[in-house]
């Protein structure tokens, strides 16, 4: 009797063993964007430039990736995401890519107590990977505010506000080839933002 307790345990066991391996999650992937800052090209402008921590829509405030696979819908990956949410990546790009450029005396970040006479504020409007039958796109779009901090009153602080949008189809239909090509997305934007912001601060 001692013998068949210790037999239907082991069992017990065993099959507690396999049934938490067939329902163990997949580990999940983090993913970030990777491209060489654009080249822009002109005269250094006499300007120091802020760059403020983006906002983002609400739909799109999320580190996993946000995908529509047909209209009015959203989905999202459990097991793919961002490093970072979408307005954080934006905004942190937008300010390394403004820096390599070479085009303004400095660029500071979100938090810097650098004293600046521009800032860029920015929204996401979207981000997200576009699912077709023929082919999958990345997807993003941002408005940008460029304002000058040394004007005296709100009107006259405002040098532009646009809207930009890129898509770039993926190679392959799989969240790693939409990473890949959100971030060709967001090099094109980057270097719409940074020729824009240069013509306004060197008039």
């Amino acid at each position: 009797m001692h013998i068949l307790r210790i037999a239907l345990a082991v069992l017990a066991l065993a099959l507690t063993g396999c049934g938490a391996a067939r329902t163990a999650a997949p580990d999940t992937r983090y993913y970030t964007l990777e491209y060489d800052p654009p080249a822009v090209s002109g005269e250094r402008a006499q300007a120091v430039v802020s760059v403020s921590r983006f906002g983002v829509a609400p739909e799109y405030n999320t580190a996993k990736i946000v995908y529509r696979d047909l209209s009015f819908g959203r989905q999202e990956y459990h097991y793919h995401q961002w490093r970072s949410a979408p307005q954080i990546l934006a905004t942190d790009y937008l300010r390394r890519d403004m820096l390599a450029s070479g085009l303004f005396l400095a660029v500071s970040g979100p938090g810097s107590t650098l004293p600046a006479t521009h800032r860029v504020e920015g929204m996401v409007e979207e981000w997200l990977e576009v699912d077709g039958q023929d082919r999958w796109l990345a997807t993003a779009e941002l408005t940008v505010t460029l304002l000058d901090l040394r004007a005296a009153a709100a009107p006259d602080m405002v040098l532009f506000q646009r809207t930009s949008r890129g898509s770039e189809p993926s190679a392959k239909k799989n969240p790693g080839s939409v990473v890949e090509a959100m971030s060709r997305v967001m090099r094109t934007l980057s270097g719409q933002i940074i020729a824009d912001v240069h013509a306004a601060v060197g008039n």
